[in-house]
C-alpha cells in the first residue's frame, strides 16, 4: 500500500483524490472568465493528481516507514513536476490565451509546493545542457537523481498503474495513464525541452497584459494547491461559508446612533453616510463594472463604519447578481490600530444569532502578533488547526495590516501565498493606504489594477489624505453626488488652526521648544507633543515633566522605547484621564498618530510630512466639541544645525512640506488642498526605480533568487519588496520589566527552548508568542552589545533580565540612550 503521509497512515491515492476537491472547491469560488476557469480548472487537476507523484518512488516509501535514506532519491518534488509538466504537453489545447505555457506553470507550481517560489530560470534547461556541469547546480544534480528514480517508477509501473487508475479515470482524465507513464519514463527530455522553450519565450516576448497575467495565474494555482495539500495533510474539513446581512450597518446605527440629526459633528456624519449609500446605489445603476475607488473623509468622520457598511451592501449584490460572495478584507497599516477596528467589526458581527461560539467562520484577525484561537459549534479546535484556518483567511471578514496583504499580492514565500486565493475576487479595504512609501505606489496601481481585471476584486481607498496613487479617471470617489463633493466636508469643519511657529532661526532645540512651550502655555488645557526621535522626546520629557506636575499636571510619555504592555496601560490611563477632564499631557514619537483614539486641546507637531501633521491634527479637537479652535502648533527640531525630520523622512519629504505650509495659520477647510499639492510634489520629487524593478520581476516570474547580496541599481525579484524597512543594525530585545515578563520568559525557555519535542514546541511557542511580543522593544545594537547572547541563536532576540534593568532601561521612558549615539535618536 503507498502512503502520502504517516501518524496516521493515509493512502497515496486518498491524499490525491482529497488535494483534487479540495482545490476544485477552492477554484469554484475564485471569479474568472470562462476560458481561463476551464484553463485555470485542468491545469489544476493535473497538478493535484501528480503533485505527490514522486511518493510512489520505493525511495520515499522507505523513508516514510523507516526514515532510512539513499541521498537525494526520496526527494518527490521534481519528479512530480515533471510528470505534471509532461502530461500538459500532451493535454489538448487549452481555450485561454495563456494556455500555452500551461506545463511551464504547472511544472513550477509543482516544483515548488514544498518551499518558496524562486527565480524560474533557475528551473528550467533544454535536454542539450541538462548533464553539462555548467547548469545551474541543483538542477544539474537534481536531474542526474530523477534519472535513477525513474528506473525505480518504471520497475514498479505495474503497481503504480493499479493503485493510481480508479483515481485516473474518476477525474477523466482523456489521456491513458499507462501510455503516458511509459512516455514519460522514455522521453521525459523533451518535457525538458518544451519547458525550456516555454520560458524561452516568456522570456523574449515584450511585457504587456498577457505576461502580467503568468504572474497572477501563477500565484493563484500555487496558492489552492499548497493550500490544498496542507488541509488534506492536516486532516481537516472546510467550513461552510455563512450569511452577512447587507444591512447590518444600518441596524447597528439605528441602535446605537441618531441618525436622524443633520446638525453638529454627528449630522456631519450622517450626511456623509447618506451621500455614500446613494453614491452606491447609483453607480451599481449606472457603472457595475467599476471596481477601484476611494473614500475621503476628514478625520474623525466615522470611516471605518461608514466603508463596512459599503462593504457588507456590495457583497449582498455580488452574491445576487454576480453568483458568488466575496469575503471582505479591511488592511491597516499597523498593527496597533487592528484590535480597535477589530471591536468595531466584532460589535456589528454580534447582532448575528449565530456568531456566538462561530466567531471566526465570521471573523479573523490575523498579523504577526495574532493569537490563534479558531471556535466553530461552540468548540474550540486544536491550536495546529487554528493555526492553518487562521492564516488561511478562513472567515467572511478578515482584519490584517498591509504587510501580510501586500506580502501575499507581491510574494513569493509560501506561507504567505497559501491565502492569495481567498484575496481573488474579495472586497479589499485599505485604511491609511498613504502610509504606504511613496516609491511604491506605481507597484500598487498596477497590482491593485491587476486585481480588479483579472478577479474582479473591489478595491476602496479609504483616507483623509488622498494619495495619488491612482489617476483620477481610474478611480470613483464614493463621498460625492451631483451636488457634494469631499472638499465640501472638509470646507464644514472648523475644528483646528495649524500654526507653523518659527523660532529665530526657523528652527528648535530642546530649550527654545521649553520657551516657546511655556509661553503658549494655558493652564488647564491638555497638551500633545510629538517628535520625530526618541533622543528629543526623552529630552523633552525630562525637562517638562517637573514643570507640568507643578501645574497638577498628569504627564505621560510613550515611545517605542518602552514595552508595549506598559504603553498600552499608558494610553488606556490617559483616555480614562481625558475622559474624566483631567489636566494630561502627553510626550511623544509619531506612534500615537497610528490610529490611537485621542483627543487634546493644543498638539505640537515637529516637521515632517504633510500627510503625518494632519494625522496629528486628527488629534486635536477630534470631536469637535472643545471651546473655540483647538490648536496644532509646528515647531521644527534641529540637532547639530541639522533637522531631525530629515533623519527620519529623508529631504524630499522634509522640503516639500517647508515649502508649502504656509506663514500664517492653516484652517482645517485648507487641509485637502493642501495634502492634494504635497503628494504630488511627492509623486514628482520620487525616484520609483524599485517599483518598476518588482513590477518587471513580477511579470519574468523572478521571485527569489538565492544570493542577492550583489550591488544593483534596481530591484530583480520580486523578494524584494519590502513594506517595512529592516531596523539598520536593531535587535528585538525582551526586557524583564515586572514579574509577569519574568514568569513569561522562564516558561519560554522551559516549554519551548528546552522543549525536545518539535511538535510540542511550536504549539508552546504559538500559545506565548502574543505574551512575549509583549515585552519585545526594537533596540539599535550599541546599546545592548553587551547584554549575553548565549540564547540568541535560539531565540532571535537578547534577553534583558530583571536584575539589569536599571543598567539598561528607565521605568519612566524606556531604552536608556547616549547622546553620543546618533543612530540611537531615531525611532
Amino acid at each position: 500500500m503507498y502512503l502520502s503521509h504517516t501518524k496516521p497512515d493515509k493512502r497515496l491515492v486518498v491524499h490525491l483524490r482529497e488535494v483534487y476537491e479540495y482545490l476544485k472547491t477552492l477554484l469554484e469560488y475564485v471569479p474568472l472568465s470562462r476560458e481561463d476557469y476551464e484553463t485555470v480548472q485542468y491545469i489544476g487537476k493535473i497538478v493535484a493528481i501528480t503533485h505527490d507523484f514522486g511518493k510512489y518512488l520505493s525511495y520515499f516509501q522507505t523513508y516514510l516507514r523507516t526514515k532510512e535514506m539513499e541521498g537525494d532519491l526520496h526527494h518527490h518534488s521534481f519528479i512530480s513536476a515533471v510528470f505534471a509538466a509532461h502530461l500538459l504537453c500532451r493535454s489538448e489545447r487549452l481555450p485561454a490565451s495563456w494556455s500555452e505555457f500551461a506545463p511551464l506553470l504547472g511544472y513550477f507550481a509543482v516544483m515548488h509546493h514544498h518551499g518558496n517560489l524562486r527565480d524560474i530560470a533557475l528551473d528550467v534547461t533544454d535536454a542539450n545542457d541538462i548533464y553539462e556541469d555548467d547548469v545551474q547546480r541543483s538542477l544539474y544534480d537534481r536531474v542526474r537523481t530523477l534519472k535513477i528514480q525513474l528506473e525505480d517508477i518504471k520497475k514498479h509501473a505495474s503497481y503504480i498503474i493499479e493503485d493510481l487508475s480508479p483515481l485516473w479515470e474518476e477525474l477523466q482524465i482523456q489521456l491513458s495513464l499507462s501510455e503516458e507513464l511509459a512516455n514519460f519514463i522514455q522521453d521525459y527530455e523533451n518535457t525538458f525541452d518544451e519547458t525550456y522553450r516555454q520560458f524561452y519565450l516568456l522570456a523574449r516576448r515584450k511585457r504587456g497584459a498577457l505576461t502580467a497575467k503568468l504572474y497572477y495565474y501563477v500565484l493563484l494555482l500555487y496558492s489552492v494547491l499548497i493550500e490544498a495539500d496542507k488541509w488534506s495533510a492536516a486532516n481537516i474539513k472546510r467550513n461552510p461559508r455563512v450569511h452577512i446581512p447587507g444591512h447590518l450597518v444600518d441596524q447597528y446605527r439605528q441602535a446605537n446612533f441618531d441618525v436622524e440629526i443633520l446638525e453638529g459633528t454627528n449630522g456631519w456624519r450622517n450626511r456623509m453616510h447618506q451621500t455614500v449609500m446613494e453614491r452606491i446605489e447609483q453607480i451599481a445603476r449606472t457603472n457595475p463594472e467599476q471596481r477601484l475607488f476611494t473614500l475621503t473623509a476628514p478625520t474623525g468622520a466615522g470611516k471605518t463604519l461608514l466603508s463596512i457598511s459599503v462593504a457588507l451592501k456590495w457583497r449582498e449584490h455580488t452574491e445576487k447578481y454576480e453568483g458568488y460572495t466575496p469575503k471582505i478584507i479591511y488592511a491597516l497599516p499597523f498593527t496597533s490600530v487592528i484590535d480597535q477596528n477589530e471591536k468595531v467589526v466584532h460589535d456589528l458581527l454580534a447582532q448575528l444569532e449565530d456568531f456566538n461560539g462561530n466567531e471566526q467562520l465570521y471573523l479573523v484577525k490575523h498579523h504577526h502578533l495574532s493569537t490563534f484561537q479558531y471556535r466553530t459549534d461552540h468548540q474550540e479546535l486544536p491550536l495546529r488547526q487554528a493555526l492553518l484556518l487562521t492564516e488561511s483567511w478562513e472567515a467572511e471578514f478578515i482584519i490584517t495590516t498591509f504587510v501580510q496583504l501586500f506580502q501575499t499580492l507581491i510574494g513569493y514565500e509560501n506561507r504567505a501565498l497559501k491565502k492569495f486565493h481567498q484575496i481573488a475576487g474579495s472586497i479589499i479595504i485599505l485604511d491609511e493606504i498613504q502610509n504606504v512609501p511613496v516609491e511604491y505606489w506605481p507597484l500598487l496601481r498596477v497590482v491593485l489594477s491587476n486585481m480588479a481585471e483579472l478577479f474582479s476584486c473591489k478595491i476602496l481607498l479609504l483616507t483623509a489624505t488622498q494619495p495619488l496613487i491612482f489617476p483620477q479617471d481610474e478611480t470613483v470617489e464614493l463621498l460625492e453626488s451631483e451636488f457634494v463633493q469631499p472638499i465640501h466636508f472638509f470646507q464644514e469643519m472648523a475644528r483646528v488652526q495649524l500654526q507653523w511657529l518659527k523660532g529665530s532661526k526657523g528652527t528648535y532645540n530642546v530649550d527654545e521648544w521649553m520657551e516657546q512651550f511655556q509661553l503658549h502655555f494655558e493652564d488647564g488645557k491638555t497638551y500633545l507633543a510629538i517628535f520625530n526621535t526618541i533622543k528629543t522626546s526623552i529630552d523633552v520629557y525630562e525637562r517638562l515633566k517637573k514643570w507640568l506636575k507643578q501645574h497638577g499636571y498628569h504627564i505621560f510619555y510613550l515611545s517605542t522605547n518602552i514595552v508595549p504592555c506598559e504603553r498600552k496601560q499608558r494610553i488606556d490611563a490617559i483616555k480614562d484621564l481625558l475622559k474624566k477632564k483631567q489636566k494630561v499631557a502627553v510626550i511623544s514619537t509619531q506612534v500615537v498618530e497610528a490610529g490611537v483614539d485621542v483627543d487634546f486641546d493644543v498638539v505640537y507637531r515637529d516637521l515632517g510630512p504633510i500627510d503625518s501633521i494632519i494625522q496629528a491634527a486628527g488629534r486635536c479637537n477630534r470631536n469637535g466639541q472643545k471651546d473655540g479652535l483647538g490648536k496644532v502648533y509646528i515647531t521644527p527640531m534641529e540637532r547639530n544645525g541639522a533637522l531631525e525630520s530629515k533623519y527620519v523622512y529623508g529631504a524630499v519629504h522634509t522640503n516639500i512640506a517647508k515649502e508649502l505650509l504656509p506663514e500664517e495659520s492653516m484652517l482645517e477647510h485648507q487641509f485637502f488642498d493642501a495634502i492634494h499639492q504635497y503628494f504630488s510634489n511627492v509623486k514628482n520629487a520620487k525616484s520609483f526605480t524599485a517599483s518598476d524593478g518588482i513590477i518587471k520581476a513580477m511579470e519574468e516570474l523572478k521571485f527569489d533568487a538565492k544570493d542577492k547580496r550583489r550591488i544593483k541599481q534596481k530591484p530583480e525579484y520580486v523578494s524584494e519588496f519590502q513594506l517595512i524597512e529592516n531596523a539598520h543594525q536593531a535587535v528585538d530585545v525582551f526586557v524583564e520589566v515586572d514579574d509577569r515578563a519574568i514568569a513569561i520568559w522562564q516558561e519560554y525557555i522551559m516549554t519551548v527552548i528546552e522543549e525536545s519535542n518539535l511538535e510540542t514546541r511550536f504549539e508552546n511557542y504559538l500559545r506565548l508568542k502574543r505574551d512575549i511580543r509583549q515585552y519585545v522593544i526594537s533596540a539599535p545594537i550599541q546599546l545592548v552589545k553587551n547584554l549575553d547572547r548565549d540564547l540568541y541563536e535560539k531565540t532571535r532576540m537578547l534577553h534583558l533580565s530583571n536584575d539589569l534593568l536599571n543598567q539598561y532601561y528607565n521605568s519612566e521612558y524606556g531604552l536608556i540612550r547616549s547622546s553620543e549615539m546618533v543612530d540611537a535618536w531615531i525611532m
